[in-house]
Parts: structure tokens; sequence; C-alpha cells
């Protein structure tokens, strides 16, 4: 595993080494070589607020595009909950599985797209890499 860090510096994650990370963009995007998995990111900071307003608008933002697939479940620093695309793609349905996190005064939205055979198989792996978030906000 390797620490990519965002554009800006101001937060990043860990992991899988060698794949590719864009730098065009405010977005943490990092993906695998054969593209099939994508990691996004964006942190900010908000001294008011609650964590818990912060996660509920991240997961209700997906609604539209995604059915749920499991209950919000804890994380260190914060939640995921996994979703599953409404169309079906040539490669299948894609995974989308989202995590929201706090670290100090952040908050932090964290994104895996797959497909479930890919993250069933790594999940681990993802979680992992949902619980790295750095941030130097």
């Amino acid at each position: 595993m390797k620490y990519y860090p965002s554009p800006s510096g101001a937060f990043g994650v860990m992991a899988p080494v060698g794949w590719q990370q864009k730098t065009d963009s405010d977005l943490l995007s990092i993906s695998s070589l054969d593209g099939s998995v994508s990691i996004t990111a964006n942190a900010f900071s908000k001294n008011d607020g609650h964590f818990e307003e912060s996660a509920e608008y991240r997961f209700s933002s997906l609604q539209d595009l995604y059915i749920p697939q499991s209950d919000v479940s804890p994380i260190k620093c914060g939640v995921l909950r996994e979703y599953e695309s409404t169309c079906q793609s040539e490669a299948g349905h894609t995974y989308y599985v989202a995590a929201a996190t706090q670290v100090r005064n952040a908050f932090v939205s964290i994104a895996v797209v797959t497909n479930r055979k890919d993250y069933n198989e790594n999940k681990s792996m993802y979680i992992k890499i949902f619980e790295s978030i750095k941030v130097d906000l």
C-alpha cells in the first residue's frame, strides 16, 4: 500500500502501490491499472455541523442512481454503505461503496466504484483504504 495525497495536499489515503492517480481536479482520484476500480474522495473543513448530518446527506445523494445493498455500517472514524447501480452496463451492475468519515474538524467523503464480485473478494482492503484517511486541514 502507498499513501496518495489529494491534489491540494489537504488529505490522502492508502491504496495499492502502482495505481494511477489523476491530479487535474480538486478530488482525490485513484484507479487500478486496468481501470476496473476507482476511488474518489473529497474533504472539507467544517467547524459547525454534525457528522451524522454530513453522512446522511452523502448517502441520500446516491438514492436516485443506486439501490442500497446494506445498512449503514460503522468503520473507524465513520460509516459506510454499499450500493448497486440501477442500470446494467456491458460489464454488469456497478457496485458503489460510499464512506463518510470525520477526522478532527474535517468531513471526508470517499467512494469505491467496482463490481460486486471484486468488492466482496477485496472488502477488507477497501475497508482499510476507507480507514486510512489522513487529514492535514
